[in-house]
């Protein structure tokens, strides 16, 4: 390996032989690129074949990252490049561009352009000159400036941080070329977004909804707060089934679990034995010798809540029941969703328990808890400093009130003292739930660090209730260490087994009304008993494509699942009446799936935006830069290709930064890639941990859909491209075309053939604009899972879908007139 040192001597050498381009190419330029600026092999393409109009040449070489291009124009070294000013930078034109320098400049900025390379640089093995070829933000190429090193020495000797920083492969992929020369890293700063020109629907269908008809008994029954208000409602939803899904068939794709994060084995109530285990340990807490400590763990909407509150108004009620004749066990549920950030944790702990003595007819009374609670401390008074007032019992009492509003003002002494004497008598239990709501990592350690002081004053039993990901953040705190805590994990439960609990309360919520809607065709229909509409509604989405299209999207997340049942309950469908008439003839209705999937996608906008939706656009990476664009696709894919295989358990974070090094994408890309598909549930870290390189990954359920499906499907590509970025301007220019003419239309028909021939354009262009990550990754020879397109492998599908979709609008509307 050649150093600088001995490049500069090399140097002398050739230029005293008044060497060829081809000497300066090989004894020079080839050692700096290699040797100095750390370019591999598979980076640098030499004599590219550049051709148009007819007539062919070759560049000299070309550099490429997955991230950017720059082509390098080389001279012998006997061209002197006397143009060439003795400053740093200068713009491009003027003297500069005249001569042989100026010759060698406009030669290389046109082989970039015609490449459609970015940048170029052209050097006599001496002097080096680097500058934009190709802009995109309307700078004229004259108003550019170019970087200049004006001789080896200055390259490789006095201002080889600068050379280095600027050229070297490092360097290029963390876009210090486009920083330097341009001013900023993006290139796409135009607003090409047809959600910024379209903000309303194109669909003109009336919708003639039944929704209006069950909407406050669909808001209640799948109200996330249902679990809170009715102990009746809480016992019929509550599902003891676990989610078991291990292999899907469909997207063959094996479901890879994630660990348990707990270092002892954990009670998991939805299986039956061990609920009853659960149960049973709550009813031992008043013979055990010290407090027990409970962790309930689950994911976001797995249903820990549901559990706690199951667990003590159905499966442990007895335990708790009041009794008026001696004191008796309490649960008192502290939930930190409106804890606010700046508050103090344990101010809050506190002044939620003091509203839960309040309310409760023991803790509340002074003949029977307070005066019992406080009575140490009072016979202290009065035998001591108070001694002269003893007698006195108008005094007395008054002294005893006022110790006792100044406790009360005050809270933590009044509370500590009223829970400390309750259990030493019964067990009671304080329930911290929804830690997870404090979002500061610091402050859920305050959280802990509070709780478990006041439980340890106070001799309670503790059940902190959080997500694994939260535990993980958190159980290195050495507080953990203080108590010996059973581990709860909640599985997700059967997604279709919650919905059908939920229709099947909103149906004897509805039984007996009878309601009246406007049908599609004008007419007035009678509905003898709603709950029938819920019948219509419930065999539309259990066991069928949509309920497996909910459960998919869902991730097992229950709020999800129950946010996205009523949002497509709510626009999800269009022709009511016909489906009620189909529904009472045959028994059976089966709701399109696709106008489910808009409603969902949609949420409560017009048209599709990723930051509003419950479902992650995978066609835009957000990162403002072309060639980055697909790398939510490139990396999904990747995992899912590797998760066919039966054997496969996860990917590396290490793996896959070592993969898009080799593509030439920088650190700073990969994670933020990373971190948004695990925020958009397409992959999951295996530890419950924050995705970083040192994490592992594997992908869910919803991620192998998107792949194996969604891209594939008709209107998730019209709403997904609604908030893609489209680089290139004559697709552009046509898919703006295409959605202002279907906007303008009003023939069903025709529309349908215009979004057909949209959404067939869109799809090209992403498998266009995805094929140089295929052929990169070919060419570098990574793993076969990086190299495939996915947009190529469903492409047969996705023509059948379209076809299908024709089918059925000429099968409703008719042929497509003229």
């Amino acid at each position: 390996m050649a150093t600088p040192a001995e490049i500069v001597e090399a140097h002398k050498s050739i230029r005293l032989d008044d060497a060829s381009e081809s000497d300066t190419r090989l004894k020079v330029i080839n050692d700096i690129l290699y040797d100095v600026l750390g370019w591999t092999h598979s980076d640098v393409h030499t004599e590219e074949r550049v051709s148009e109009d007819g007539s062919t040449t070759w560049a000299d070489y070309v550099l490429r990252t997955g991230m950017t291009a720059i082509v390098i124009e080389a001279k012998k070294v006997g061209v002197p490049f006397s143009e060439v000013p003795d400053a740093r930078r200068a713009n491009l034109r003027g003297k500069l561009v005249t001569g042989e320098t100026g010759a060698a400049i406009i030669q290389a900025r046109d082989y970039a352009r015609k490449l459609s390379i970015p940048f170029a640089c052209v050097t006599n093995g001496d002097k080096w000159i680097v500058f934009p070829a190709t802009r995109v933000d309307q700078v004229a190429f004259s108003e550019s400036s170019a970087i200049i090193f004006p001789s080896l020495k200055s390259a490789l000797e006095t201002d080889f941080a600068e050379f280095h920083d600027l050229l070297s492969r490092q360097a290029v992929i963390k876009g210090n070329l486009e920083s330097e020369l341009l001013g900023r890293l993006e290139n796409q700063i135009e607003d090409r977004r047809l959600n910024r020109f379209f903000t309303t629907s194109f669909s003109k269908i009336s919708r003639h909804s039944l929704f209006p008809l069950i909407e406050d008994a669909i808001t209640t029954a799948f109200s996330e707060d249902i679990v809170t208000t009715s102990t009746d409602l809480l016992e019929k939803c509550y599902v003891r089934t676990p989610e078991r899904i291990r292999f899907d068939t469909r997207i063959g794709m094996h479901i890879a679990r994630r660990d348990n994060v707990t270092n002892r084995a954990a009670f998991r109530p939805l299986k039956s034995e061990q609920g009853i285990k659960v149960s049973g340990l709550i009813a031992e807490a008043a013979t055990r010798a010290r407090p027990i400590a409970i962790l309930v763990l689950g994911q976001v909407g797995a249903g820990k809540t549901t559990f706690l509150e199951f667990t003590r108004r159905v499966s442990s009620d007895d335990v708790f029941a009041v009794d008026n004749a001696r004191p008796y066990p309490h649960w008192m549920r502290i939930d930190f969703k409106p804890f606010t950030r700046g508050e103090s944790p344990i101010t809050f702990i506190l002044e939620q328990i003091k509203q839960l003595i309040a309310a409760d007819p023991f803790l509340s009374s002074y003949d029977r808890c307070i005066q019992h609670a406080y009575k140490t401390e009072i016979d202290a008074l009065f035998r001591g400093p108070l001694f002269l007032l003893a007698n006195d019992e108008g005094e007395r009492k008054r002294r005893v009130s006022d110790l006792l509003m100044t406790d009360y003002t005050a809270t933590r002494p009044y509370v500590e003292k009223i829970i400390r004497y309750a259990a030493e008598r019964a067990p009671v239990f304080v329930t911290i739930d929804n830690i997870d709501q404090v979002e500061n990592d610091g402050d859920q350690a305050a959280v802990f660090a509070d709780a478990m002081a006041f439980a340890q004053t106070t001799k309670i039993n503790l059940i902190c209730s959080m997500r694994e990901a939260t535990f993980v953040n958190n159980r290195t705190n050495p507080l953990f260490d203080a108590f010996d805590f059973d581990p709860i994990v909640i599985d997700p439960p059967n997604i279709q087994a919650v919905l059908s609990k939920r229709f099947f309360v909103a149906r004897q919520l509805l039984e007996g009304q009878t309601g009246r809607f406007t049908a599609e065709n004008g007419a007035e229909v009678q509905v003898a008993s709603l709950s029938t509409v819920i019948d219509l509604v419930q065999t539309s989405v259990l066991g069928t494509e949509l309920g497996n299209l909910i459960e998919v999207l869902a991730t097992s997340d229950i709020r999800h699942a129950l946010r996205m049942t009523r949002e497509f309950l709510q626009s999800g469908w269009t022709a009511s009446g016909k489906a009620l008439r189909i529904y009472q003839t045959t028994g059976k209705y089966v709701m399109p799936q696709h106008e489910a999937l808009r409603a969902i996608m949609l949420g409560n906008q017009q048209v599709y935006y990723e930051e509003f939706s419950v479902i992650g656009n995978p066609f835009d990476a957000k990162l403002a830069k072309t060639e980055a664009q697909l790398m939510r696709l490139y990396i999904l894919s990747a995992i899912v290709a590797f998760s066919a295989n039966r054997s496969f358990r996860y990917l590396e974070g290490t793996e896959i930064q070592r993969c898009l090094r080799e593509l030439g994408y920088g650190d700073n890309i990969a994670l933020k890639v990373i971190e948004d598909l695990c925020k958009m549930r397409f992959l999951h870290t295996v530890s419950h941990s924050p995705p970083s390189f040192e994490a592992s990954f594997i992908v869910s359920r919803l991620g192998g859909y998107i792949i194996r499906h969604f891209i594939g499907d008709m209107m998730f590509l019209e709403n997904a491209m609604m908030d893609t970025f489209i680089s290139d301007r004559q697709t552009w220019d046509s898919l703006k075309g295409l959605t202002t003419a279907i906007y303008a239309e009003r023939d069903t028909l025709k529309r349908m053939s215009l979004r057909k021939r949209r959404v067939q354009e869109f799809f090209d262009y992403m498998k266009q604009l995805y094929e140089p990550l295929k052929n990169d990754s070919v060419r570098r020879g990574l793993p076969k899972e990086w190299c495939s397109n996915p947009l190529e492998e469903i492409e047969s599908e996705f023509q059948r879908r379209l076809t299908r979709a024709m089918s059925s609008a000429q099968r409703n509307y008719g042929e497509v007139r003229p």
